[in-house]
């Protein structure tokens, strides 16, 4: 007769089962603000990006095309919103009809759609504060209304209307000079978004 030792139990005891469980929550609530903060970080940044590079697209095309191209908000990529709001999304077009009364119609030429992320706020003002509706370039890249321009790219959070800058998730200011050179910068926290 052949007689197997008995093997002892594998396997979790209760309570270190437990003791894992505790560890495991205590590091996620650790870690989950800490990676929200840091996707909405990456949200300003590549919205700051995505401003950036149209405009560049925008200014080299009215100085090599010779002609006026402007970028207003847009939600749908076929009409201005007529507001400075411009987390619906924004369209880069060459202006057909230009002057002091030019507004984007079916004749105008849409180079660009670009449709914003969610939970974040951007904002288009002059030096003053106050709102701009739309930016154009001249033939010469010049911004058209010679002053220089402001877009204020903040994370918002659920219910806002205007993000924020905090500590953890600065804003960012896209300065557009009047001679058209765009530089970015961090808005300090608790700086205006709006």
């Amino acid at each position: 007769m052949i007689v197997h030792a008995l093997r002892p139990a594998r396997g979790f005891s209760l309570i270190e089962l437990m003791v894992a469980i505790i560890v495991l929550a205590i590091l996620t609530s650790i870690a989950l603000p800490n990676f929200r903060d840091f996707s909405r970080r990456n949200t300003v940044t590549s919205q700051s990006n995505a401003i950036l590079a149209d405009l560049q697209y925008a200014r080299n095309d009215a100085i090599s095309r010779r002609v006026i191209t402007q970028i207003c908000a847009s939600t749908d990529g076929t009409a201005c919103t007529g507001s400075n709001e411009l987390e619906g999304g924004w369209v880069v077009y060459r202006e057909t009809a230009p002057g002091p009364t030019a507004t984007f119609t079916s004749a105008d030429e849409v180079q660009r759609v670009t449709q914003s992320a969610s939970g974040i706020s951007i904002r288009l003002v002059d030096a003053t504060g106050a709102a701009v509706n739309e930016v154009g370039f001249n033939q010469q890249g010049s911004v058209i209304g010679d002053q220089p321009l402001h877009f204020l790219i903040c994370a918002m959070s659920k219910g806002d209307t205007v993000g924020e800058s905090t500590d953890s998730v600065r804003g960012s200011e896209l300065q557009l000079s009047a001679s058209g050179r765009p530089s970015i910068r961090p808005i300090e926290a608790g700086g205006s978004c709006g």
